[in-house]
């Protein structure tokens, strides 16, 4: 039969469970608690352990519960109990005292009638001291299962069952276990905003685009690109720079610096390049071919290229701070001085034009050069 004290914890575990639950209460997403537990112990299992100090009668037994749920299906539980139970054979008094810590499980959204399950596992260390034997230390693993249930804004109830196995002897005892716990550093995920209902009267008419090019007018800095541009983020025509190079050869007569007739086509199609391009120059090298003295020729390599850029001016009105002479003499042959054809190729001034444009970039184009 259990004693009386046992009587009356079996009735607080009863009363526990059987609690109405306030489904109303919300369980916080993490918190801290503190509680007190009661439990019966069901150390019937131990009949057959050959050590009669921890061969107990049923018990019922006291704790100081300690937990931290980290987040709504993870929680950490620390307990310290105590219990004066008796040696089963002997009947001697005996003090038990235990300490515990394991870890809980809870499905976040499940509910039975308003109660949340949870499941825990972990390790308890207890240490028996009774009359007439020597003390005695037990490491046990446990498990465990349970209901909770929040009875008010900073009220926990929890009721479950446990079970442990001690590693040495490998015994087994059963605990049917309830406490009320103390809620404190609550804390509760945040409401979903609400959505605010649509307001017709802030619609307006979709924004004006006069150019076409994709970008309202209102952040458009560029309100006439060209059709068929592709444009940056403000609206303006992406370009593309590209280099200019142009190359003119205009030969000459033997000791001569007049330029031909015949050149002058060229020359015109080399200056309208130039007037397309405003930001380009021109490099006009002046060249002779072997004969007579290497002195005399790079004079007359400069008279030559100082003819062309005169009819450059004179005859097509390029600006003369856009020309360069030089004279490079007999230095640079482009073919043999040992034939009349070959020193009739050397006789010659080189135009060179060089810079850079910026032109606009096609939705059809690639963007590279």
């Amino acid at each position: 039969m259990p004693k009386p004290s046992q009587k009356a914890l079996i009735a607080a575990l009863i009363a526990a469970v059987s609690a109405p639950s306030l489904a109303s209460q919300k369980f916080p997403s993490s918190y801290d608690s503190l509680g007190i537990e009661v439990s019966y112990v069901d150390s019937g299992n131990s009949e057959d352990k050959s050590d009669a100090k921890d061969d107990l009668h049923n018990y019922g037994e006291v704790g100081a519960n300690y937990t931290h749920q980290f987040n709504p299906t993870t929680s950490l539980f620390i307990q310290g109990s105590m219990a004066q139970p008796e040696t089963r054979n002997t009947d001697r008094d005996a003090d038990l005292y235990r300490g515990s810590v394991g870890g809980r499980i809870h499905p976040s959204l499940y509910r039975l009638g308003g109660w949340r399950p949870f499941a825990g596992a972990g390790y308890s260390h207890t240490y028996i001291d009774a009359d007439g034997f020597d003390s005695e230390n037990e490491h046990m693993l446990y498990a465990e299962a349970g209901l909770q249930s929040m009875l008010a804004p900073r009220i926990l109830a929890e009721a479950g069952i446990r079970g442990r196995v001690e590693l040495e002897d490998t015994y087994t005892d059963g605990q049917v276990f309830a406490s009320l716990n103390y809620v404190f550093g609550r804390q509760y995920p945040a409401a979903p905003k609400s959505r605010e209902p649509l307001d017709l009267s802030k619609l307006s008419a979709p924004p004006v685009d006069s150019d076409g090019d994709g970008i309202p007018d209102n952040r458009d800095k560029c309100p006439d690109t060209p059709e068929g541009a592709l444009v940056e983020k403000d609206g303006c025509a992406k370009e593309l720079t590209r280099e200019i190079k142009e190359t003119l050869y205009v030969e000459f007569e033997h000791d001569k610096t007049e330029v031909l007739p015949s050149f002058y086509p060229q020359i015109k199609t080399l200056a309208k390049t130039l007037r397309e391009y405003p930001t380009s120059r021109i490099l006009l090298e002046g060249h002779t071919d072997s004969t007579g003295p290497s002195s005399y020729n790079q004079k007359l390599s400069k008279s030559r290229a100082g003819a062309v850029m005169k009819v450059l001016i004179d005859e097509f009105g390029i600006s003369a701070d856009r020309i360069r002479t030089t004279g490079m003499g007999e230095s640079q042959p482009v073919a043999t001085n040992e034939t009349e054809n070959g020193r009739a190729q050397n006789r010659r001034v080189e135009a060179i034009v060089s810079g850079e444009y910026s032109e606009i970039v096609k939705k059809d184009q690639s963007a590279t050069p």
